[in-house]
């Protein structure tokens, strides 16, 4: 008797290297006990049963890059993950975690960054019981997860924690104290190190204090995670530190959501993308991973200007930016930024306008176009038509869709959300991207089915199995026996995503069942409030 048998599909096994091929799957107890090619299982075989006549079973999709550790906490179903077939999530990333903490770094840079992203009511119910990093691991076993979670450990929150967030050099023993305090959280239960290498404070820190760090991540085998330096103009600089980096240390690294940001850098990853492959050549672990979508993280522009202003509240904001004092001192902020490749102006070509409720005609547009069209100087569009949407401005930066496509084309690249779990919508108008939803269900349907940009087997392959294979993980991202049950069920002709720009909460379809470590947490499409997924 098997605890469950998922009857009548067509298998990808998630290795790469095999065509699909009919056969049952049977489950005992959290792991895969049966492939049987020959379909004599049934019904009476187990206490449960999955009719999958027509689907395709394929593994748990591993996400390797996701922030679900900043939502998990409130969101502890991850419901939008698993609805898209998410089993495994890589957290942790851009050098942000919720641990190790402390105080002082809960008060100013998290409450910052989880305000930000899930909004003040998000950050309010963390009840923030943990400090260490082992703590917060044992947090989550507690509280139950629906995904299984792979940690690493937030190279900002090490720099804050011991250095604080000035911008200086750290002393000697400084750095050994973030040598020490990272070797910790990997005793604990870390896998490894992310930066966010454009954020702050974590940006502070040099490419040789980094290579420090990155010493103690190969000493245990782990992971190196990098949002690169930039995504734009020195897209290539950044990218090569990463590949300096593996070279100095010989860690396993891997280029965070790569892209190129702006119409002057489409076409450059198909340099970075060289880069990556000769480096790998040369005997180095590098790689990358992408989302499947020309735009960035969709966010709330006034926020951004508030912060050049140095004003969080709302209100206050809107009647500073009615003076033209304000919009002077903004010019010359900006001003001042561009020579860095920094700023509005600088950017003016690089962001994308999601959506306008008073213009809804500026959607598509550039931020630049809109204010060559309007007449305007940049600052006193972005202004008055923020002052018109009452703040509900939105924009993203913009990718080129052949770049995307390079990218998720290429051998050393794998999928990724970037995305936090969700099991409800967000309170208030906190923006967030369709790739919360979507992700999955996109690069299956529209990548490999509708554009046939690679085949299904090769696909499922870039979300399961390869990177379970960079993670170290030999017993999930390929379905074989012994191995951990997670799968996904789901209708080839059928899976596709809904989610977009302006209604992101929209639920992917053709996905019937996912199933985390043998037990179902969708069955039919819906989620089932199971909390079966563990911390690895």
């Amino acid at each position: 008797m098997f605890d469950l048998v998922i009857k009548g599909g067509t298998v990808i096994d998630g290795t790469g290297k095999r065509g699909p091929f009919k056969a049952d799957v049977a489950v005992r107890g959290r792991a895969i006990a049966r492939i049987d090619a020959k379909g004599d299982l049934g019904p009476s075989d187990a206490r449960e049963f999955i009719d999958a006549s027509g689907l395709m079973v394929m593994p748990g999709v591993i996400d390797i890059h996701s922030h679900s550790d900043l939502s998990l906490p409130v969101h502890g179903n991850a419901a939008s993950s698993l609805l898209q077939g998410i089993t495994t999530e890589v957290v942790g990333s851009c050098g942000w975690s919720l641990a190790p903490c402390k105080k002082e770094t809960i008060d100013t840079v998290l409450k910052g960054l989880v305000g930000a992203l899930l909004g003040e009511e998000e950050f309010k119910a963390i009840d923030w019981e943990w400090r260490s990093f082992g703590e917060y691991l044992t947090y989550l076993k507690k509280r139950g997860t629906g995904t299984n979670v792979y940690p690493l450990v937030g190279q900002s929150l090490l720099r804050a924690h011991i250095v604080g967030t000035e911008k200086r050099p750290p002393t000697p023993g400084e750095v050994a104290a973030m040598q020490e305090l990272l070797e910790q959280c990997l005793v604990e239960g870390g896998h490894g190190l992310s930066t966010g290498r454009s954020y702050l404070p974590g940006g502070h820190a040099d490419t040789a204090e980094i290579i420090d760090l990155a010493a103690v991540v190969a000493a245990y085998g782990g992971i190196y995670t990098s949002h690169i330096k930039s995504e734009a103009d020195q897209l290539i600089e950044a990218v090569q530190e990463v590949i300096d980096i593996a070279d100095a240390t010989g860690v396993k690294a891997q280029v965070s959501h790569h892209k190129a940001i702006g119409a002057q850098n489409f076409g450059k990853v198909k340099e970075t993308l060289s880069m990556l492959e000769g480096a790998s050549e040369d005997g180095l672990d590098v790689s990358c991973d992408v989302y499947p979508y020309d735009f960035a993280q969709v966010y709330q522009i006034w926020r951004s200007i508030g912060s050049a202003l140095e004003i969080s509240d709302g209100d206050k904001l809107k009647e500073a930016i009615k003076s033209q004092e304000t919009r002077i001192k903004l010019k010359e902020k900006y001003a001042s930024e561009e020579e860095e490749g920094k700023g509005l102006i600088a950017g003016r070509d690089n962001y994308r306008i999601m959506s306008s409720p008073s213009q809804p005609g500026l959607a598509g547009k550039t931020l630049g176009q809109g204010a060559e069209d309007s007449g305007q100087d940049l600052v006193d569009f972005v202004c008055d038509l923020l002052l018109e949407d009452e703040f509900d401005l939105r924009v993203a930066a913009s990718m080129d869709e052949r770049d995307v496509q390079a990218v998720i084309k290429h051998p050393l690249t794998m999928i990724s959300t970037d995305a936090f779990a969700l099991d409800q919508e967000l309170e208030g108008s906190v923006p967030i991207h369709p790739r919360h939803y979507g992700t999955y269900p996109r690069v299956l349907g529209h990548y490999a089915r509708d554009i046939g940009l690679v085949d299904l087997t090769t696909m499922v392959h870039k979300v399961s199995g390869l990177p379970g294979r960079k993670l170290g993980l030999t017993d999930r991202g390929t379905l074989a026996v012994g191995n951990w049950a997670d799968m996904v069920v789901f209708d080839a002709a059928e899976i596709g995503d809904r989610a977009t720009a302006n209604n992101p909460y929209s639920e992917p379809k053709g996905i019937t069942a996912v199933v985390v470590n043998g037990s179902v947490a969708v069955r039919n499409g819906k989620v089932t409030g199971a909390r079966n997924g563990m911390v690895i």
